[in-house]
């Protein structure tokens, strides 16, 4: 018998609580929250309750005819705090697919309003939304060939940071450059343009605020969508509910997951703004959009949504987050005069590393198992690495991962 997996794993896993993780070989703090995914960390009882008692009453129904006393009083949390209250939005089941439905969405408005021939999607190099066919047609990671031809037809545009991309330098794209290639295929073929807020690889690199302004005026300028895939930046995790927001900015779609159902059920979703609605016929407050699947909204994951935003919202008002924030601030600039370390920042709870090009291409990849080693889970690959400390992460264990971390990288 075989098993398809992205990685070999490494040992069996007994039990989880709290920000620690209890397998095999011992008891490993987690520093990135599973996968981005658990800010709450692995003993939020609310969130496991609320789970429990609909898992009790109410794990499945029929659903062209029924739909959970929850459903709207979540839609509204999640759209209020998207800042898209007149907006809409569609529940599924993974980022992939809230990444595939925000394509699929930019592509319908546009059919709508008479716009048929825009349909090319502008996504970045060294980028990553996702597994499904979709989602890797717009990926731009190192390791994935050109899927063009198979899903999405894409336009790659470079980061607005410098970055190495399959062995190559690649120039920073100004909004200008995006401007001037928007204009070169014809701003009447383009449908929309999706990027991260904050680049996952390459260690988190956070799009400055004027490129963030300038993209947000050459879409209105050139009626292009513009998608936000918020997957890990949002739910707070770099201070705001979306990374966009302390910028004053906001996308027309957006693509939300992992932190908004706390890790505790497999949930995600696209919003969108009363622009990209208000082309559709609404029966209220219903709009009727053919990109459905069967798990998708389901009452357990809509409950494990409508808690975690709940438990978001008290570790906010108690000043936790911030609290914690301000402290990753302090022991990030601490460590900084490591030789060793190219860069280090942090937005929020996300923390990004770039080693020194001296320590070699895979020095990423080789911090993460010295790390591992000192029981430490962290994100380590090429020449990078990264952290995302759970939100309810003590201060003290915060302030251990930071010392196990330098340690390890003093070990290159």
């Amino acid at each position: 018998m075989f098993v398809y997996q992205s990685r070999v794993k490494d040992q069996i896993v007994g039990s989880v609580k709290d920000v620690s993780v209890h397998a095999e070989g011992g008891i490993y703090t987690d520093a990135i929250s599973g996968m981005f995914n658990v800010p709450f960390g692995y003993s939020c009882d609310p969130i496991k309750q609320h789970i429990s008692k609909t898992l009790t009453d109410l794990p499945f129904h029929p659903k062209d005819h029924f739909y959970s006393s929850e459903l709207f009083e979540t839609s509204e949390l999640l759209l209020k705090r998207a800042k898209m209250e007149d907006g809409g939005l569609l529940y599924v089941n993974s980022g992939s697919e809230a990444i595939e439905s925000s394509i699929a969405m930019a592509l319908e408005y546009h059919q709508r309003k008479g716009n048929t021939f825009k349909k090319k999607v502008i996504c970045r190099k060294h980028s990553y939304h996702g597994a499904t066919l979709g989602a890797h047609s717009i990926t731009g990671r190192n390791d994935f060939k050109d899927l063009r031809c198979s899903g999405y037809d894409t336009i790659r545009i470079n980061p607005p940071f410098p970055v190495v991309h399959e062995g190559q330098a690649l120039e920073m794209h100004s909004v200008a450059d995006v401007e001037n290639i928007i204009l070169h295929y014809g701003a009447e073929q383009i449908a929309c343009i999706i990027f991260e807020p904050v680049n996952h690889l390459k260690g988190m690199r956070q799009t400055p605020r004027e490129y963030l302004i300038g993209i947000r005026e050459l879409c209105d300028r050139y009626d292009i969508v513009m998608i936000t895939d918020e997957i890990v930046t949002g739910a707070s995790r770099t201070g705001e509910f979306l990374n966009t927001h302390q910028f004053g900015v906001s996308a027309d779609i957006v693509a939300l997951g992992k932190g908004i159902s706390g890790g505790y059920y497999p949930a995600s979703a696209m919003a969108t703004s009363h622009k990209i609605a208000s082309v559709f016929d609404k029966p209220e407050p219903w709009i009727p959009f053919s990109y459905s699947h069967t798990y998708a909204s389901n009452p357990v994951s809509i409950a494990a949504i409508n808690a975690s935003m709940r438990v978001l919202e008290q570790i906010e008002a108690a000043g936790q987050l911030q609290k914690l924030i301000t402290k990753t601030q302090a022991l990030c600039q601490e460590i900084a005069g490591n030789e060793r370390i190219a860069r280090i920042e942090s937005h929020g709870l996300l923390i990004g590393i770039t080693l020194d090009s001296s320590l070699g291409e895979q020095a990423g990849k080789k911090l993460g198992g010295l790390c591992f080693e000192r029981k430490l889970i962290i994100r380590g690959e090429e020449d990078w690495a990264c952290l995302a400390p759970a939100y309810i992460m003590s201060e003290e264990t915060l302030s251990d991962v930071f010392e196990v971390l330098n340690e390890s990288i003093s070990q290159l």
